[in-house]
């Protein structure tokens, strides 16, 4: 193997085109620039805004898995340890004998369904036409049997109140006298940073006084919001504590 010394133009420090020189114990050395994989960072994001470089240098593919999938789950987590990851994810960690975190199997459960549900990943987000389908969020997983469908999930601006109708049939595990819990997630998921910003409200360490018989309930969040922002999620727990908790299931809120 050769050893570079020099070049016809002179010795090589930093990057010149496609190569990158420099000096190690004097002597020169040369070699191939080779550009980061990571195409999708906010720091090239803004250098492509700026123009300064083209956009086949940048993936928004990458920054869209990235900031709309991953650090909004992981943001989500992170702000909910007690009402929702130590309640729920947590001990089903535990019973599946999965040596994960309660925030890393929370985001597993979720990051694919959302991340298919971008209807142009490879094209810049947008809050109203290139965002994830939050319906896609799991809040809640466990091996009872989940409510079937919604009747109803609507939004009352003036008051705050959030209305839950739900099917009550049960023809697996679940049981009339099962525990419902209710919950909203408040869109944007990223502010104008680029940066998590979506909200949950919801409380899954303090058992609700709604069962799976009643059908209906009334969540209060807010007053002020915007439905269209707005997404609610239903879920079960049996009333012993022995099965756990039902997967989750979202609605556009209207």
């Amino acid at each position: 193997m050769g050893t570079y010394i020099a070049s016809p133009w002179g010795s090589i420090r930093g990057k010149l085109k496609d190569a990158v020189g420099g000096a190690c114990r004097g002597i020169d050395w040369v070699r191939e620039r080779v550009y980061p994989t990571q195409h999708g960072t906010l720091e090239m994001y803004k250098q492509l805004k700026k123009g300064l470089i083209t956009p086949d240098r940048f993936s928004y593919k990458q920054m869209n898995i990235r900031r709309l999938v991953f650090q909004q789950l992981g943001y989500t987590g992170r702000t909910n340890r007690g009402n929702l990851m130590t309640p729920i994810w947590k001990p089903l960690c535990a019973k599946r004998h999965l040596p994960i975190t309660a925030i890393n199997m929370f985001v597993k459960r979720s990051a694919p369904d959302l991340w298919d549900s971008i209807p142009n990943p490879d094209e810049e987000y947008n809050a109203s036409t290139n965002c994830p389908d939050m319906t896609k969020m799991v809040v809640s997983d466990g091996d009872l049997e989940p409510i079937s469908d919604f009747t109803v999930c609507s939004y009352n601006a003036v008051t705050g109140d959030v209305t839950f109708g739900w099917d009550t049939t049960t023809i697996k595990n679940g049981k009339s006298d099962d525990y419902v819990f209710t919950f909203v997630f408040n869109k944007p998921v990223i502010d104008s940073k680029w940066r998590p910003n979506g909200y949950l409200y919801g409380d899954a360490k303090l058992l609700p006084p709604v069962k799976r018989m009643d059908g209906i309930a009334t969540f209060s969040i807010a007053a002020g919001l915007t439905a269209s922002e707005l997404t609610g999620y239903i879920f079960c727990r049996d009333k012993k504590g022995e099965i756990g908790f039902s997967p989750s299931k979202g609605k556009q809120i209207s």
